[in-house]
C-alpha cells in the first residue's frame, strides 16, 4: 500500500538500533515486576506462618532498587505524553490508568477478604464497600502503583513552566523526607512522594540516563551494584533510614546499580526484555494470585517446615508470573483485552 522512501532502509536500521541500545529498558521493567513479585510472595507468606526469613533478608537491601529503577524507566517514557495537550495526556494515558485500577481495585480487595489478607481488624463486607467508595482517593492494594504513576503524569504536566532543576531539587526534598518513614493513610501518598524524584529524573534526564547505560562496562557495572550494596547496608547498619536524605541516597544508587543489573540482563537473558514489556498483567494479577495459593495451602492444612519453606515464595512467583502471562496470552486471544485497558479507539494518542 504504501512506497517506501529512498532512506527508509536507514531510518529502519536507526530504529532498530535504538530499540537494540534501550533494550536494557524492557529487562529493566521485568527485574523490577520479577523482584515486587517475589517481594510480596515472600511477605505474605511469612504473613501466613512459613519460616522465609532468608528470602526476608535477601530482599531487604532491595526495596533501595525496585521502586526507584521502575519509576526511573517509566518516566524515560513519558515525555510525549506531558508534552501533549491536556485533553490528549487525560483520554489517553490517565483514562487508561483509571480504567485499569477501577477493574482490578475491587478483584483484588474482594480477594483479600475472601481469603483473609485483608489487615484491617473486624474487616467485613461493608469495610469492603467503604473501601471500594473511596479507592479513587484512598487507594487499599498493591494496585497503588497505577494510582501513583497515574499522578506522576499530571504532576509532571502541572510543572511544565517550572525550571527543570527547581523540579528535581524540590522532589529531592519531598523523597528524601518521605523515605525516611513518613507513613500516611495510603501507601499510594507515600509512593508518590517517595519516587518523584525518580520519575521526574527518567523524565528529564533522560539523555544522561541513555549516555550512562551505553557506557557501562562489566567492571564499572560492578562497581555500581556493590557501591550500591555497600551505601544500603551502612546506612540501614547505623539506623540512618530514619533521617531524610540517607535512604536517599541509597535508593538514587539502587537506581543507577538496576540499571547496571539490566544492561547486562538484557545481553545474557533476553527473555527478560519479552517480560517487561508485559509487567500490567502481572502486577494487577500477582497479589490475588498468591492470596489464592497461600489460602488452599492453609485452608488445607499444608504446612512445610524450614528450611523447606524458604522456597514457597520463589516457587510461588514462578508460577503467578507464568499464570498472569498465560492469562494475558488467553484474553486478548478470546477478545477479553479489554481487561487490560480501554479499546484503543476509545484512547487519544499524543
Amino acid at each position: 500500500m504504501f512506497t517506501a522512501a529512498p532512506h527508509s532502509a536507514s531510518r529502519s536500521d536507526t530504529a532498530r538500533a535504538a530499540r537494540s541500545r534501550l533494550a536494557w529498558a524492557d529487562a529493566a521493567r521485568g527485574l523490577a515486576i520479577c523482584l515486587v513479585v517475589l517481594y510480596h510472595s515472600t511477605n505474605w507468606t511469612a504473613a501466613t506462618g512459613y519460616d522465609v526469613s532468608f528470602l526476608r533478608e535477601f530482599d531487604e537491601p532491595l526495596r533501595s532498587l525496585r521502586m526507584p529503577l521502575f519509576f526511573m524507566v517509566a518516566g524515560m517514557f513519558a515525555t510525549k505524553w506531558v508534552a501533549a495537550s491536556w485533553s490528549t495526556l487525560l483520554r489517553g494515558k490517565i483514562f487508561w490508568f483509571a480504567w485499569v485500577f477501577v477493574l482490578w481495585e475491587p478483584v483484588s480487595l474482594v480477594i483479600r477478604l475472601s481469603t483473609g489478607y485483608y489487615e484491617v481488624a473486624g474487616a467485613d463486607w461493608s469495610t469492603l464497600a467503604g473501601d471500594l467508595a473511596w479507592s479513587l482517593l484512598i487507594p487499599r492494594s498493591e494496585l497503588w502503583f497505577i494510582w501513583t504513576l497515574a499522578a506522576f503524569f499530571v504532576l509532571a504536566r502541572l510543572l511544565r513552566p517550572v525550571p527543570v532543576r527547581v523540579q528535581l531539587l524540590a522532589a529531592a526534598v519531598v523523597s528524601a523526607w518521605a523515605l525516611a518513614g513518613w507513613e500516611p493513610e495510603s501507601i499510594a501518598y507515600r509512593g508518590t512522594a517517595q519516587f518523584a524524584l525518580f520519575f521526574l529524573a527518567g523524565l528529564h534526564l533522560r539523555p544522561l540516563v541513555e549516555a550512562y547505560a551505553d557506557r557501562l562496562r562489566w567492571w564499572s557495572g560492578l562497581l555500581t551494584v556493590c557501591a550500591w550494596y555497600g551505601v544500603t547496608w551502612m546506612v540501614q547498619a547505623a539506623g540512618l533510614e530514619s533521617v531524610p536524605g540517607p535512604y536517599l541516597v541509597a535508593n538514587l544508587a539502587g537506581a543507577l546499580a538496576g540499571i547496571a543489573i539490566s544492561v547486562a540482563l538484557a545481553r545474557y537473558v533476553p527473555g527478560l526484555g519479552w517480560v517487561g514489556t508485559r509487567t500490567l498483567p502481572m502486577y494487577v494479577t500477582h497479589t490475588p494470585l498468591i492470596h489464592t495459593i497461600l489460602w488452599v495451602y492453609w485452608s488445607n492444612g499444608i504446612w512445610i517446615p524450614a528450611p523447606q519453606s524458604q522456597w514457597i515464595p520463589v516457587f510461588m512467583s514462578m508460577t503467578v508470573a507464568a499464570a498472569a502471562l498465560t492469562l494475558d496470552a488467553l484474553t486478548q486471544r478470546i477478545g477479553l483485552g479489554w481487561v487490560w485497558g480501554p479499546p484503543r479507539r476509545w484512547l487519544s494518542a499524543p
